[in-house]
């Protein structure tokens, strides 16, 4: 289990990246957001959808703290999770988060429809 100084790192760091990513002007458009529940952060991109005032969530990467490093898994476009073998898994949530932010084979930022 992470302990509360670690979790009040990573929604530190993941306030400001979620902030930082997406441009202001384009806020209105995208949004990205996360949850975190126990060893488990799911980033998420939000987009308006048919309905006013209603976002669709499109899930971009699960991480996963087990033992003692962060796993990283890939949404599929039927909403399973499918482990990452391009990300290197770690103990520190940062350089597995740059892992996904750089992204080199497009498994996390595709284009979506």
């Amino acid at each position: 289990m992470l302990d509360v100084f670690t979790l009040r790192r990573i929604e530190s760091l993941m306030n400001g990246y979620v902030h930082e990513k997406v441009p202001a002007q384009l806020r209105s458009m995208v949004k990205l957001t996360y949850e975190m529940k126990g060893n488990e952060l799911i980033l998420t991109e939000e987009r308006p959808g048919v309905q006013r005032y209603q976002w669709d969530r499109m899930p971009i990467a699960r991480f996963f703290w087990e033992g003692d490093q962060w796993q990283v898994f890939a949404s599929d476009d039927c909403s399973s999770w499918n482990p990452v073998e391009v990300t290197v898994p770690c103990s520190d949530f940062e350089d597995v988060l740059e892992q996904v932010e750089r992204d080199e084979s497009g498994v996390f930022w595709r284009v979506r429809d």
